[in-house]
């Protein structure tokens, strides 16, 4: 569609402008390697940095910058969520349609966790409804490439 507008000299740059980070909440869901990485990077590009983990030590978030909160609070005032939990029984598709209707209007979500803490059918009716704007769901992602590497083999 990019190349599209462009070629075809209907360059229509305003409709491709992304979003500043400066001064955005960010909520950091898993609280381990990565995601307190994450969180000391996002910090330095101006976010504000929090996080949920049940089992992350405070004085490690405060060291970075970042403040631990409940899951609810983190769904709710965040602008981006980055996803870096376990699957477990208590994270299997955590993000449902109750978690997704808690969300700020037009949150956009980076999904690095395992497949199966988003319910994939309530993700889709959140990007059609507008809650979700944007979602980079990797899991799903590489199912799409190697399907495709796959037929390309045959």
């Amino acid at each position: 569609m990019l190349k599209c507008s462009y070629i075809s000299g209907k360059w229509q740059r305003n409709k491709y402008v992304g979003v500043s980070l400066v001064g955005k909440t960010l909520a950091v869901m898993g609280f381990g390697k990565v995601g307190s990485e994450v969180a000391r990077r996002a910090k330095g590009l101006g976010m504000h940095v929090i996080a949920h983990d049940p089992y992350a030590p405070a004085d490690r978030a405060r060291a970075i910058g970042a403040e631990l909160v409940s899951f609810d609070e983190a769904i709710s005032t965040a602008d981006f969520i980055s996803l870096h939990m376990p699957l477990t029984p208590t994270t299997s598709k955590i993000f449902n349609d109750e978690t997704f209707g808690k969300m700020k209007k037009g949150v956009r979500i980076i999904n690095v966790a395992r497949g199966g803490v988003i319910d994939e059918d309530a993700l889709v009716r959140a990007l059609v409804n507008g809650t979700v704007a944007q979602v980079l769901h990797l899991f799903l992602f590489n199912i799409v490439m190697l399907q495709i590497y796959f037929a390309y083999q045959n």
